[in-house]
């Protein structure tokens, strides 16, 4: 018997085109997954500017467009984005914002040769060489895109970690936690939105997969394939990255197998 796959975004313009991976085809509004296993998606996307300094953000604001989507073999999927640029300083001005944003073309050599453990199934020993791999297929993407390279960074990594964590064991797959918590506010929590006084975009990533579609190449895959996810990913405007990484997944979505939860945090801080 297959396993239905979750895929759910916010604020995505554009439906998902159809993709095989291996035995996994991913579509606008369901998923179709060979036998044994499964693989769910959600990305993040939100603009949120500071209540009086509307006109110093590069960003237009939040938009807030829903879509529904038919079901199939009961089993229905949302679309949702979730973006977040905040600035706080008058004189950070929109030119000041677009060229200190300006993509470089430089691409490093991690990023443009091959990664390695893409296909390692997420386990208790190798969570590291997961996040690595996914970071690495990330910035490859990067690369062939004409962006530079993501900084993995070590606040950022708590955030996505610790949410990576709580939906495992929390039986939840979702941006918002279970007590109200925002990725934003995590990311204040663990120090990566320093302080009140400094501008930030940020954005994230959200994903699991039982067996062959828990890897990083299938996540990243996945992503990519997703309009809102793939934003994300190639957004020039980004420094940092970080990866949370669990090998457990919930019975509820899993069916108790073997697979991946992962969380990709994206961000940039805009000093004046």
């Amino acid at each position: 018997m297959s396993a239905p796959a979750r895929a759910d975004t916010r604020e995505v313009r554009h439906r998902i085109r159809p993709i095989l991976v291996a035995t996994l085809a991913v579509a606008s509004a369901y998923a179709y997954l060979g036998p044994a296993a499964a693989l769910g998606t959600h990305a993040g996307v939100a603009h949120a500017r500071a209540r009086h300094h509307a006109t110093s953000c590069a960003s237009t604001g939040a938009k807030h467009r829903r879509r529904n989507h038919t079901r199939k073999a009961s089993y229905r999927t949302t679309h949702r984005a979730h973006h977040i640029t905040r600035c706080v300083r008058r004189h950070v001005t929109r030119r000041a914002l677009k060229r200190s944003h300006r993509p470089t073309r430089r691409h490093s050599a991690g990023a443009a040769g091959g990664c390695a453990d893409t296909d390692l199934a997420p386990s208790a020993s190798n969570v590291e060489r997961v996040r690595a791999a996914v970071v690495c297929l990330v910035n490859r993407e990067r690369a062939a895109h004409g962006e530079s390279a993501l900084q993995p960074n070590a606040r950022l990594e708590q955030a996505a970690q610790s949410h990576t964590e709580s939906m495992a064991f929390g039986n939840y797959f979702e941006h918002v936690g279970p007590r109200g918590d925002t990725p934003a506010e995590r990311m204040h929590a663990c120090g990566y939105i320093y302080s009140s006084q400094v501008g930030y975009e940020i954005a994230e990533n959200l994903a699991w997969g039982t067996q062959a579609q828990g890897t990083p190449s299938a996540v990243v895959a996945a992503w990519m394939a997703s309009a809102g996810h793939r934003e994300n990913i190639l957004n020039p405007r980004f420094r940092d990255t970080a990866v949370g990484v669990s090998p457990h997944v919930p019975s509820s979505m899993g069916g108790g197998q073997a697979g991946g939860m992962y969380t990709q945090d994206f961000g940039v801080i805009i000093r004046g």
